[in-house]
């Protein structure tokens, strides 16, 4: 997201473009120093965040599956990439890639804002 100092935040503002804010409905947790995002259609609850436009997707995406610790075995990999309804603060919906957090959430506290930031 803008405002975070990591690597992978410079590298998404290096190769992509910032479009707009958006929401799409579930719960977000504290993971540690990072959240985490679980779809949950209908859900009152919202996750804010931020869409981009990425203009190399095949070398990007790669890189960012790993950042964000996926694994071919879906069973053990911590996030999991899906396209994810996301509304637009103007209304729009657009189905955006999303990393969605894929372990148990049980003993995570729950940010009840749906927004993080350190």
């Amino acid at each position: 997201m803008r405002g975070f100092d990591n690597e992978f935040a410079a590298r998404l503002r290096e190769e992509a473009e910032f479009v707009t804010e958006g929401a799409f409905p579930g719960q977000l947790y504290r993971i540690d120093w990072f959240p985490g995002a679980v779809y949950e259609a209908g859900s009152e609850q919202v996750v804010h965040g931020e869409i981009y436009e990425i203009a190399q997707p095949e070398t990007l995406l790669a890189a960012l599956d790993e950042y964000e610790g996926m694994t071919e075995d879906e069973s053990i990999s911590l996030y999991l990439r899906r396209e994810v309804p996301v509304t637009t603060a103007s209304g729009r919906v657009l189905s955006c890639l999303t990393y969605l957090y894929n372990q148990s959430t049980a003993d995570l506290l729950r940010i009840r804002s749906g927004r993080f930031r350190i």
